[in-house]
C-alpha cells in the first residue's frame, strides 16, 4: 500500500500584474490588458519527495532547473539527456506526478516526450503513443492552460522535442522488420542455459544463431540439449579452441575472449553473417546488465537499429593505462600508432554490426589472431594486481584487447560514456552508475568542501606519516558486476 510520507515543495500561482496606478491613456491600457491575459508563471527549482510502499521508503531530490537544462541542451546540441530523472518522473506515484505537474508543468510534459522518443527504438508504436497521450492530456488541463502552457512553449523545448519525435517515428516506421543476430560465446563449462531462460533474455529476434566456442575442451555434446531448450528457432554451432602453451615458459596461457572473438570473424568474414554480432562471454551478466542487453534484443526485434554500428555493453568503465607493451601491441594489431590513452568500459562485451566489422579487411583480423594465439612470446611485465594463479598466466596480448576492442571495430581511442555519445540511440542513453559518497563531501556544506577545514592545517608531515604506516586493509578481491545484483532480484532482468 503506498503511505505518502512527506513531499517537500514550494508552489506559486500564477501571478496577473497589472498597472500600478488607474489607467487614463490608451497606452497604458493597452500595456494592461497585456498583462493580464499573459500573466507571470515562476516555479519551485527544487522538489524532495519520499514516500514508503510496504516497509521500503524512498527519499529523493530532484532538481526542476538542472533537468530543464539538461534537456535543453540534448535537443539543442546532442548533449547528455536526463533520461534517468525522467524515468523517476513518469513513474512516481500518481499523486506525486500530479504535485511536479501543478509545480512545475513543464518538467513533467518533457519527461514524457523524452520517454516517448526513447521507447521508439525498443516497443512497438503504441508504447511511445500512449507516453504522447499522456503529455497531450496534461498540457489539456485547465490548470495547465495560460500561462502554464504558455511557459511551456516558450522555456521549454517543447517544439524541438515534438519535431524530434514526429521525424524519429516516421523514419523507423519505414523499416520495422527484424535484424538477424549472431551470438559468439566463448565457454569454459558455463552453464548456458540463461540463453533460454525468458526471465533473463526476454526475447530474440527470429533470425538467431549462438556460435559457442568450447575453450576448455568440453561441452559439445551440449549442443543438442541448448538446441531443445530453444525448441529448434535458434540454431547453435560448437566448435573447440585449444589456448596453446605459451612458447617461453611451456605453461598453459588464458586467452579470455580474444581467441573466440577473433577466430569467428576470420571464419565468417566472407560467410554468411548476422546483421549485428553480439560477441559476449559464457555468463554475460558478469559485466553487463542483463536489462541493457534486452533493450538491445529489443530494438533487434522490431528492426529500429539499422543505423547501430557499435555498442559497447560493459557496466562499469576501465581506467585508462598506457605503457610500451600496450603501445607496441596496439601498433601490430592495428598497423598505426595509438593516438592516445584507450577509454572504454570493461570487459570486452558489446554488439556490432556486420557493415561495421568488414570495414576493417579479414587479413588485419587474421594478424590480430596470430597476436593472441601463442605464436609471439609474451615479453610483458606485471606490474600492479593482474588477477593470475601464476606470473604469465594471462595473456597480454589478450588482456590488451580489452582495452581496444572498440578501436578494432572502428570507434576512436577514447570511446566516451554511452550517456554522452550523441550517436547512439537515445534507449541507451542512461547515465552510468558513478561513484556514491557519503553525504558530507556531496555539497558545499561538507567541511573540507565548503573550505572549513584545510588540507594545510592538517599538515604534510601527520599526512604523509600516516600514509607509510597505516595497516595494510584486507586482500583485495575481483568483484563482478553480477556480483553486486541485489539477492531479491536473482533470476530477474537486471
Amino acid at each position: 500500500m503506498l503511505r505518502p510520507r512527506a513531499a517537500a515543495r514550494r508552489r506559486r500561482r500564477p501571478l496577473a500584474v497589472g498597472p500600478a496606478g488607474a489607467a487614463r491613456t490608451l497606452a497604458a491600457c493597452w500595456l494592461a490588458l497585456l498583462f493580464r491575459v499573459r500573466g507571470q508563471a515562476t516555479y519551485p527549482s527544487e522538489f524532495r519527495l519520499a514516500w514508503c510502499v510496504g516497509a521500503q521508503c524512498f527519499d529523493h531530490t530532484l532538481s526542476a532547473a538542472h533537468f530543464q537544462l539538461r534537456i535543453t541542451r540534448y535537443y539543442k546540441e546532442g548533449a547528455r539527456p536526463p533520461l534517468r530523472e525522467a524515468f523517476f518522473v513518469a513513474t512516481l506515484p500518481p499523486v506525486f506526478q500530479k504535485e511536479l505537474l501543478y509545480g512545475c508543468p513543464g518538467l513533467v510534459v518533457l519527461a514524457h516526450l523524452l520517454l516517448a522518443e526513447a521507447r521508439l527504438y525498443t516497443h512497438p508504436p503504441e508504447e511511445a503513443e500512449e507516453l504522447i497521450r499522456r503529455a497531450q492530456a496534461m498540457m489539456a488541463m485547465e490548470e495547465i492552460r495560460g500561462p502554464h502552457l504558455q511557459g511551456i512553449r516558450d522555456a521549454w523545448p517543447l517544439a524541438p522535442a515534438v519535431s524530434r519525435y514526429e521525424a524519429l517515428a516516421e523514419r523507423l516506421a519505414a523499416h520495422r522488420e527484424p535484424i538477424s543476430i549472431d551470438f559468439v560465446l566463448p565457454r569454459c563449462r558455463e552453464d548456458l542455459a540463461w540463453l533460454a531462460d525468458r526471465s533473463q533474455l526476454e526475447l530474440l529476434p527470429p533470425q538467431t544463431r549462438v556460435f559457442v566456442y568450447e575453450k576448455c575442451g568440453e561441452g559439445g555434446e551440449d549442443a543438442g540439449n541448448l538446441t531443445a531448450l530453444f525448441g529448434g528457432h535458434v540454431k547453435v554451432i560448437h566448435s573447440t579452441l585449444e589456448d596453446a602453451s605459451d612458447p617461453d615458459t611451456g605453461r598453459a596461457v588464458r586467452r579470455d575472449e580474444c581467441t573466440a572473438y577473433l577466430a569467428h570473424v576470420v571464419r565468417h568474414y566472407n560467410a554468411h553473417m548476422g546483421d549485428v554480432v553480439f560477441f559476449l562471454h559464457g555468463t554475460p551478466s558478469d559485466h553487463t546488465p542483463m536489462g541493457l542487453l534486452n533493450l538491445v534484443l529489443r530494438g533487434l526485434a522490431l528492426g529500429t537499429l539499422r543505423d547501430l554500428d557499435f555498442l559497447h555493453l560493459g557496466a562499469p568503465r576501465m581506467v585508462a593505462t598506457a605503457n610500451p607493451c600496450q603501445q607496441d601491441i596496439f601498433r601490430i594489431a592495428t598497423g598505426r600508432s595509438l593516438q592516445g590513452p584507450l577509454f572504454t568500459y570493461c570487459c570486452s562485451q558489446f554488439a556490432v554490426s556486420k557493415r561495421r566489422i568488414r570495414q576493417r579487411p579479414r587479413s588485419d583480423y587474421a594478424r590480430m589472431l596470430r597476436l593472441v594465439d601463442g605464436s609471439v612470446p609474451d615479453a610483458c611485465d606485471r606490474i600492479g594486481p593482474s588477477f593470475e594463479r601464476y606470473p604469465g598466466q594471462r595473456l597480454s596480448h589478450c588482456f590488451f584487447f580489452e582495452f581496444m576492442w572498440h578501436v578494432v571495430f572502428g570507434e576512436s581511442e577514447d570511446l566516451p560514456l554511452r550517456a554522452d555519445d550523441p550517436k547512439l540511440p537515445l534507449a541507451f542513453r542512461l547515465k552510468d552508475n558513478e561513484e556514491s559518497v557519503p553525504s558530507i563531501w556531496r555539497s558545499y556544506l561538507g567541511t573540507f568542501v565548503s573550505g572549513h577545514s584545510s588540507f594545510a592545517e592538517q599538515g604534510f608531515e601527520h599526512w604523509i606519516r600516516q600514509i607509510q604506516t597505516a595497516e595494510p586493509l584486507e586482500a583485495r578481491n575481483q568483484v563482478n558486476f553480477g556480483d553486486l545484483v541485489h539477492p531479491s532480484s536473482s533470476g530477474a532482468v537486471q
